[in-house]
């Protein structure tokens, strides 16, 4: 019986049902790259099919079995996370091709697809002549156009992540003052963050502060904050290996007539493209929405990155929310990080950046920015 019909014919799981969907379109993917098996290397692709947490792991799809590889740091934990997947064998080696190799796992496949994106050429070029006569088949976007959509119990933990993220944004208030270095921000982030329940920081903090906000990706450095500051903080959260990402900016004591203008205009941008989104909207005019307000002000040059992106157990995620590609579409249940930014060089920068989960009606609020600058 092959691994569909197994999925198909389960009369009970013990696992999302979503997570059948996606080994589902994943057997389709891989018949329509005219290829027998897939490697899945990339290790928040494994998660989002096994529940596997850990660091290391490789999973093979074959046409009847699953083929689950991690190494002996994780043998223990494997035997509690795992989903009970049909057919799933579980292998502990550290090298997963020597394993598949010795056991003989490809030996009546011809063709391997590989995710293209996730894999360096030089490590592809060994594994090939590891498993020839093998062909190892390289397939962009394999898997993640399947884990764009979210579960409920996805959605409830990028929820909590995002909840926690407001909450150290709202002890952050209480805390910074002129004095206070970007470090000592970076550090009461992350300090705040593990005290309220986030697993680590998903990605680098930002915290830039004065003419250093305009640096769209700056990290934390020794300068301090001083009285009529603009702050930009860039941070998230994690719960079960999901993940949130916000971006709040205030100013400290005072603020422009420019500056409370610019970011009203940012969160203006944020909320009209929030309100606007739909699925199976193109990525490429919900970007749009927002640049085309920024635009009109005269900022358009101002603000050179992407307006969002997709959000799950990686920070960046599918769809990419773009004016760069018109091949990026939203679907329903998944979820977005939207940030609209404007930069002046030397001066000051600011981004909103908020969370929201895509249903057929639009977008909803799992994060939302004060509505005005806020002067701290």
């Amino acid at each position: 019986m092959s691994q569909i019909e197994q999925i198909d014919n389960q009369e009970e799981r013990g696992y999302p049902k979503i997570v059948d969907t996606r080994l589902r379109q994943l057997y389709y993917a891989i018949e329509d790259s005219k290829s027998e098996a897939l490697v899945i290397t990339h290790v928040p692709h494994v998660r989002y099919l096994t529940n596997f947490s850990g660091s290391a792991a490789t999973l093979f799809v074959t046409e009847d079995e699953l083929h689950f590889v991690t190494d002996d740091r994780y043998e223990e934990q494997i035997k509690d996370e795992l989903f009970p997947l049909p057919n799933l064998k579980t292998h502990i080696s550290r090298d997963p091709w020597e394993l598949i190799s010795e056991n003989k796992i490809l030996k009546n496949i011809t063709t391997i697809a590989f995710e293209a994106d996730q894999l360096y050429y030089s490590d592809a070029i060994l594994i090939r002549n590891q498993i020839r006569p093998v062909k190892f088949k390289p397939v962009a976007k394999m898997v993640e156009p399947f884990t764009i959509p979210k579960s409920p119990e996805e959605l409830a933990n990028i929820e909590k992540a995002a909840e926690i993220a407001v909450q150290v944004y709202e002890k952050i208030l209480t805390i910074i003052k002129p004095g206070m270095t970007e470090k000592d921000i970076d550090t009461e982030i992350a300090y705040q963050s593990r005290k309220l329940g986030s697993e680590n920081d998903p990605f680098d903090i930002i915290v830039v502060s004065g003419p250093r906000s305009a640096l769209v990706h700056g990290t934390a450095s020794d300068r301090k904050l001083k009285n009529g500051d603009i702050v930009l903080m860039d941070f998230g959260c994690k719960v079960n290996g999901f993940m949130s990402d916000i971006t709040r900016t205030i100013a400290l004591g005072k603020a422009t007539k420019e500056q409370k203008s610019i970011y009203k205009l940012c969160y203006d941008a944020k909320e009209a493209a929030i309100q606007g989104v739909r699925p199976t909207m193109n990525g490429k005019n919900l970007d749009a929405i927002a640049r085309k307000m920024i635009e009109k002000e005269g900022f358009g040059d101002y603000f050179q990155h992407s307006l969002g992106h997709g959000i799950g157990l990686a920070a960046h995620e599918l769809p990419i929310i773009t004016f760069r590609k018109d091949d990026q579409v939203v679907v329903e249940n998944c979820v977005l990080a939207i940030e609209p930014g404007v930069y002046l060089p030397n001066k000051f920068g600011i981004r909103v950046e908020d969370m929201c989960h895509v249903t057929r009606n639009g977008g909803r609020h799992l994060t939302k920015a004060p509505e005005e600058l806020l002067i701290v």
